[in-house]
Parts: C-alpha cells; sequence; structure tokens
C-alpha cells in the first residue's frame, strides 16, 4: 500500500514517530489501532475523558 499525505499530516506523522522513537509506520500503524479502539468504545457508548495535571478533565470529541 502507498499512501500520499499532505505535508501538514506528514510532519505530524513524523513527530508521532521522532517523540516515541519508532518508525513513520509504526506511528501510522499505532495511531490506526488507536482510532479504531476509540471509534468502538465511542460506538459502545463510551466517552473518552482527558484529565488534565491540574486534575481538571475534558471530553475529546472525535469528528
Amino acid at each position: 500500500m502507498s499512501v500520499t499525505l499532505p505535508t501538514d499530516v506528514a510532519e505530524m506523522l513524523e513527530f508521532l514517530a521522532t517523540n516515541q522513537g519508532i518508525t513513520q509506520n509504526e506511528a501510522l500503524r499505532k495511531a490506526i489501532a488507536t482510532e479504531a479502539y476509540f471509534q468502538k468504545e465511542i460506538k459502545q457508548g463510551s466517552t473518552v475523558l482527558i484529565m488534565n495535571s491540574d486534575k481538571s478533565v475534558k471530553e475529546v470529541v472525535f469528528r
């Protein structure tokens, strides 16, 4: 499979890979797996939340 990414998305992928010390292929695989996990949970009625360092909680809304 070959994928052509817009520059901004390619830069995000490079950031993810570099930040985690992995290849861009592995970063893409992890991003897809994470998205699939969240979508399955949301479909089952779950809510995705993030707790900030100040203990405030925010809902993550996927579009």
